[in-house]
């Protein structure tokens, strides 16, 4: 970028200096009209001539090379003025030599040039103070009233336009720069803003997950419990009973008939540990998968006749185990949700596989979503949870009241085909 302004400055200062040499040189070539060498009056021209020259090439001049040619002039410039005995135009000129030599990287070189432009001053002024004959190109400076006149004037023209012109841009540009500094900063401040919302929002969603594990893992708890206390603590009491029986009882046919009883009830006893083991673990869904352990659970379900439960399930690969879990658990805990809350008779399960995006739509003929949303259990769960849940995965869950009346959740999670192995 500063490269690029720097080229600008130069290219547009050496047109303006080129322009405005040609009406001042023609006027100093007749102010010389009574000098005592006529030579010197081709001079002035010779610097427009190079003016004009590096003008045109400008754009094709590699930019070192076009600022030290440009400084040359002004320093060829000066020491002519020098020589005419005109101390404060040559000041002029090495002043802007100075200003231009800047431009380049080097700070030596721009002190060379500025030791040179004030040894140059200071040789010529001591002379000149001194009333030592230093004016080598004499022409009659007392019959040069109105051209001298006129070439003040219009050295201050051109250099005072120049140096405006360099002052004015850089200026420009650096209030240019700084607005866009400030504003890149307000963004920046509102994107840091933005970025710790956005952090303070993740960290409450982390802490709602956090929490809804918790409160998963304590429900899990005691329904594990009350599955205990409730199924298995009666049917082990009730052998307990049978086998005193069976101890006190005579042989023949009482012992055998409390016999058969013992062996029903320690089935039943079989069968509640094997139903508790599974829902703490299904081992279906760990060794055949999610589709397997879904119609193993909704098939007890349907032979309690309690509800009807219909699965419609589009073929798929095995996924993650953690994904396949996580839906498995949705679902038994919407179907749980929908038995104890809703007074539904009827529920229908959709899934769907699409590309990457596996979609389930769970509805029931129940009381409606407005019912459900109130109903919790004793340990505060609900539909939070079953979002949390899918959240967790990155999928989305959303809830409405169904067209018969009833409930209706629609799940889309992303979907990974894995191998077998990987889902161990």
């Amino acid at each position: 970028m500063k490269n690029d302004l720097n080229d600008i400055i130069s290219n547009r200062s050496i047109l303006l200096v080129a322009i405005f040499s040609l009406p001042l040189n023609i006027i100093i070539f007749f102010a010389l009209i009574e000098s005592e060498f006529q030579i010197i009056r081709l001079i002035p021209p010779c610097f427009s001539l190079f003016a004009i020259l590096l003008a045109i090439f400008r754009k094709k001049i590699v930019f070192r090379t076009k600022i030290w040619m440009f400084i040359g002039l002004m320093f060829c410039t000066a020491w002519f003025n020098l020589l005419l005995g005109l101390l404060d135009l040559a000041s002029l000129w090495f002043v802007m030599a100075i200003i231009y030599s800047l431009f380049i990287s080097h700070n030596k070189q721009s002190l060379i040039v500025y030791i040179a432009a004030f040894v140059s001053i200071l040789v010529v002024g001591i002379l000149m103070m001194a009333e030592l004959t230093f004016i080598p190109l004499k022409y009659n400076f007392e019959n040069c009233h109105y051209p001298c006149v006129t070439v003040r004037i219009l050295h201050f023209l051109l250099i005072s336009s120049v140096i405006y012109y360099i002052l004015n841009l850089f200026i420009t540009t650096n209030r240019s720069n700084v607005s866009n500094l400030q504003a890149q900063a307000t963004d920046l401040q509102q994107a840091n803003m933005t970025l710790e919302k956005e952090m303070k929002e993740k960290k409450e969603l982390q802490d709602q997950l956090l929490e809804a594990v918790i409160l998963t893992e304590e429900k899990e708890r005691k329904r594990i419990a009350s599955d205990l206390h409730d199924g298995l603590g009666p049917v082990l009491s009730a052998v307990n009973l049978f086998f005193e029986a069976y101890i006190d009882a005579p042989k023949g046919t009482e012992k055998t008939n409390i016999e058969t009883k013992l062996k029903v009830i320690i089935n039943d006893a079989i069968a509640d540990v094997s139903r508790i083991s599974h829902n703490i673990s299904p081992h279906i869904l760990e060794n055949y998968g999610l589709t397997a352990a879904l119609k193993t659970f909704i098939d007890q379900l349907n032979n309690s006749e309690r509800i009807k439960i219909e699965l419609h399930i589009d073929p798929f690969n095995r996924f993650e185990l953690k994904h396949e879990l996580t839906v498995y658990r949705t679902i038994t805990e919407l179907i749980n949700n929908t038995i104890k809350h809703a007074n539904s008779n009827k529920i229908e399960i959709v899934f769907e596989q699409k590309g990457d995006i596996l979609k389930i739509r769970y509805e029931d003929d129940g009381s409606g979503f407005s019912n459900l949303k109130t109903q919790k259990d004793s340990n505060g769960m609900g539909i939070e949870n079953i979002q949390n849940r899918i959240q967790s995965l990155g999928g989305t869950i959303t809830f409405s009241n169904a067209e018969n009346g009833g409930m209706k959740a629609s799940i889309a999670i992303p979907y990974k085909e894995t191998d077998k192995n990987e889902t161990h």
